[in-house]
């Protein structure tokens, strides 16, 4: 999509995403065969009617504003976490975003250096050593909470590899909302204050 991001301002209104209201009207009548398929119509985009529409205790109008909210959060976390603790496959400061930063004349310290057939890319600023990926886990690995309130996060912590392990929606959102902070917070420099 590089001419939609050319480094020119945007002055164009944004489209009005649809309110869960509308897409229940657009999805409500749908009927599925499944296992023949169906062309597309222009005037319906959906090819099918999701089963959270079924659920009682979903409200009808905000699930698919839930649902998308709940994998926003989990990508965020998984793309935050991948960039700071450097996990491969996980994070999103490749070679091709330190390019980018080349062409658009920022960060020139973070330029991509070639050894020989080898492309080495310095550590940013925001890219935790491996003393501070341990401390971070250990804070993680400490952290005691009520029964019911996520998972045990202790368990979720693996050491040896020093990842986390087993996660599910639930336990994205406390990590993201609040333990991500505190665990953050052993790690910075005694000036740096966290808002």
């Amino acid at each position: 999509m590089k001419k939609a991001f050319n480094g020119h301002q945007e002055h164009d209104i944004a489209q009005i995403p649809l309110t869960g209201a509308q897409v229940y009207k657009k999805v409500k009548g749908l009927h599925v065969d499944f296992g023949r398929k169906r062309k597309v119509t222009v005037t319906n985009i959906w090819k099918k009617r999701s089963i959270f529409f079924d659920l009682p205790y979903w409200c009808k109008l905000d699930v698919r504003h839930c649902i998308n909210v709940i994998h926003v959060e989990k990508n965020v976390f998984d793309s935050l976490i991948g960039t700071l603790l450097n996990i491969k496959g996980k994070m999103k400061d490749g070679v091709n975003t330190h390019l980018d930063m080349i062409e658009m004349n920022i960060q020139e310290e973070l330029v991509p250096k070639e050894v020989g057939k080898r492309t080495y890319l310095p550590a940013a600023c925001y890219t935790l050593s491996k003393k501070e990926r341990t401390t971070f886990y250990r804070c993680l690995q400490g952290v005691k909470v009520p029964q019911g309130y996520s998972s045990n996060v202790s368990k979720l912590v693996s050491m040896q590899e020093l990842k986390l392990i087993g996660l599910k929606i639930h336990d994205y959102h406390v990590l993201i909302q609040q333990l991500l902070h505190m665990a953050i917070h052993g790690i910075l420099p005694k000036n740096v204050r966290l808002v």
